[in-house]
């Protein structure tokens, strides 16, 4: 006998029909119970819980007695529920309240069977419901996936329309784009850096870098993510300074790290950090030193940080060919010589001034003997013409290296 004529079936479904309300209250209050992202929602989406559950629950029990089984466009109602899901509650979860509501539902069932008519009821229904959640489980994970992907589409479009904004100069109007900035920490009156960041070798997939602007992401971010966005071949991000410093070693080194590790799978990608600057409105500044550093660093990989650079070392940065043409031949031909010989000299001579022109301190810093350290600041004086005692002497050798090094980077 059909489902549709058995008077022991169609009693059943009125009985499970007459505690609709109960069967979805107790459901609810189990998924909230039992499904830890559910323990804490707030009361708007637990009548939105509320309201999926009953849903379900009443689709179930009307197609026991339908005569066919249900279809995905019977499960129309899912797409909203499983839309506002993907914001708070993992896919996993999101299913497994499907069966607790199926597990309530039978439950309910069987304590109605109790006679021969009615337990042949139940068992009927316990062989429709399992059917039935199959399908609807399957809807939904479907659904539930489209409605992530579309969220993350129009995610990555809006940070992405942040970005350009930012780097644009302009004003951001209340809307989507304001609440992308606040949620990443570029609130009014907060400092503020840049980071960009390009391959050594295009990747050719851009998920890789995807993946490397997300890992720098979370190596640069604290409380909150920072907008990071992948912009062509270039990943940008844009974060808030902890603790109004710019704690730039700090961040160095974790960006330094994902560096390394990124390399390591197959993204050497040169990265290069702006100085901080105090409001929104300077983010075109910031990006456009942390470009320029980046640029002048030259093709190898690696993490370099305008905070951690001296005004010195940023003037000296790039190649010059005036200050070139104003050093003197016998220094230029002293710092050519010994780059080719390895750079002992200069690499003593920067010890030295590093160690406020402490001879001794300088070579425990680059474990040599101290009488080492004299002979080559000797030589440095001899083949130069130079007095190390006078800083604008100094200076110029410093000022010699450093632009022979942008040369030799290709600046």
């Amino acid at each position: 006998m059909g489902a549709k004529r058995d008077p022991a079936i169609t009693a059943l479904r009125d009985a499970l029909a007459a505690r609709l309300d109960e069967l979805s209250d107790q459901a609810t209050a189990r998924i909230v119970s039992d499904i830890p992202a559910y323990r804490n929602i707030d009361d708007q989406l637990r009548r939105d819980v509320r309201a999926h559950v009953e849903a379900h629950l009443r689709a179930s029990i009307e197609s026991l007695v339908s005569g066919r089984e249900v279809t995905r466009e019977d499960l129309l109602f899912v797409r909203p529920h499983a839309a506002r899901r993907t914001r708070r509650v993992s896919l996993t979860d999101f299913i497994r309240a499907f069966y607790v509501g199926e597990r309530v539902l039978w439950a309910a069932a069987l304590a109605l069977a109790h006679d021969e008519a009615s337990s042949r009821a139940a068992l009927a229904f316990a062989s429709h419901l399992p059917r039935y959640f199959e399908v609807a489980t399957t809807h939904a994970a479907e659904v539930y996936l489209e409605a992530q992907e579309e969220l993350a589409a129009t995610g990555e479009r809006i940070r992405r329309d942040l970005l350009e904004d930012l780097l644009a100069g302009r004003e951001l109007e209340p809307g989507p784009r304001l609440d992308a900035a606040r949620a990443a920490g570029l609130r009014d009156g907060a400092s503020l850096q840049v980071i960009s960041a390009t391959p050594s070798e295009s990747p050719g997939d851009e998920e890789l870098l995807r993946g490397g602007a997300a890992a720098l992401a979370r190596a640069a971010g604290g409380p909150v993510l920072p907008l990071a966005v992948v912009r062509r071949d270039e990943i940008v991000v844009v974060l808030p300074v902890r603790n109004g410093a710019a704690d730039g070693s700090t961040l160095q080194t974790r960006l330094a790290d994902v560096q390394k590790r990124l390399a390591d799978a197959g993204l050497a990608l040169k990265i290069a950090v702006s100085t901080s600057v105090a409001e929104r409105a300077q983010i075109p500044e910031a990006y456009r030193e942390a470009c320029g550093l980046r640029i002048a660093l030259g093709p190898s990989p690696g993490v370099t940080s305008l905070t951690e650079m001296s005004a010195f070392e940023y003037l000296t940065l790039r190649a010059d060919a005036t200050a070139g043409r104003l050093i003197s031949p016998a220094i230029r031909e002293f710092v050519m010589q010994d780059a080719r010989d390895g750079a002992p000299l200069i690499t003593t001579l920067r010890a030295y001034v590093a160690c406020d022109l402490n001879a001794r301190r300088a070579a425990e810093r680059l474990h040599i003997h101290v009488n080492t350290a004299h002979y080559r600041l000797g030589r440095i004086a001899e083949r130069t013409d130079c007095d190390l005692r006078r800083i604008s002497d100094l200076v110029e050798i410093l000022i010699a290296a450093r632009l022979a090094d942008a040369n030799a980077r290709g600046d």
